[in-house]
């Protein structure tokens, strides 16, 4: 195939999937005005995704304290692309807004870093993130599906599969899961999800901050132009430019958390995504993902139970 009919092809397709997703998610009877109001989050279909390494603080005005918890003081953390010699994540054991057990949790997790270890990461070990742990899956990209009645959030990394469900009431009693029970409803150009149900499994993000299943999680997800104005952590040069430039459609989550097992407040946090420029592949996290050299790695998950 030639590139300008390849072109074509592609160009064809992104136009044909944004015409279905508006029809989903208007269910084809929506009033226009109402129709303008709502966030085209499928943005012809290639996804968004974020070069950001760290969760993000929130801009000012978000609810709760300021988060997110994020590495020690005293080992600040520096990630790929950063133009600093990378090193492991050290959690902020020290953090006032951590309860005494999750406290000594995270210390727990950190020693085991300065004996030599690996710090455990959802990612990287192919375990299901959670919420608001999902925000930390960030180098590969993720789709946002709209109809009237649920809005699907499919991550590359792994097939990874969200449902919020619309307009709908939590259950009496959701069973803890991974994911949780989520159900969202839209103000204005903003989609706002409510969490609950999850289990403890999983952590706050980008280090091994515990939470109880009393964890409640409400986000507040939007498409923003970029401004100076997103840019709350450390400068990363590769990244920044695309952020702040107005031309730019930027997905801004603002999660606010609040967990009083865990955490002495609520708390909130942020991340930006950019437009991906390449279709999402798929991306099978537990191929080739053993321990080959014998580092003491969290085992990835594995159900010996046969399916049939």
């Amino acid at each position: 195939m030639s590139n300008k009919v390849r072109n074509c092809y592609f160009q064809s397709a992104a136009s044909l999937g944004a015409a279905i997703a508006i029809l989903l998610l208007t269910g084809g009877t929506t009033p226009a005005a109402e129709q303008s109001a709502l966030p085209d989050f499928f943005m012809g279909g290639f996804g968004w995704h974020s070069r950001q390494a760290n969760i993000m603080p929130p801009m000012p005005g978000a609810p709760g304290e300021r988060g997110p918890i994020r590495d020690h003081p005293d080992f600040p953390h520096a990630s790929n692309n950063s133009g600093l010699l990378p090193n492991e994540r050290i959690g902020d054991d020290t953090s006032p807004l951590l309860q005494p057990w999750a406290a000594q949790v995270t210390r727990e997790a950190n020693e085991k870093v300065f004996s030599g270890g690996f710090p455990f990461s959802a990612a990287q070990r192919c375990f299901p993130p959670g919420v608001p742990g999902f925000l930390g899956f960030t180098a590969e990209p993720m789709l946002l599906l709209q109809t009237p009645d649920m809005v699907t959030i499919v991550h590359q990394r792994g097939q990874t599969v969200r449902r919020i469900y619309l307009n709908e009431k939590h259950s009496d009693n959701p069973t803890p899961s991974w994911m949780g029970e989520s159900v969202g409803h839209y103000e204005g150009d903003t989609l706002v999800v409510d969490t609950i149900g999850l289990n403890d499994k999983t952590y706050m993000g980008n280090f091994p901050i515990p939470h109880s299943e009393e964890l409640h999680v409400v986000e507040r997800i939007r498409i923003i132009p970029g401004s100076p104005d997103l840019l709350t952590d450390a400068p990363r040069p590769r990244d920044d430019p695309y952020f702040i430039n107005p031309n730019n459609k930027v997905i801004q989550i603002v999660a606010t958390v609040e967990d009083p097992v865990a955490f002495t407040a609520p708390y909130s946090m942020m991340m930006l995504y950019e437009l991906a420029d390449y279709a999402m592949e798929e991306s099978i996290c537990s191929e080739n993902n053993d321990d080959r050299f014998n580092q003491g790695l969290v085992p990835i998950p594995n159900d010996p139970t046969p399916d049939f």
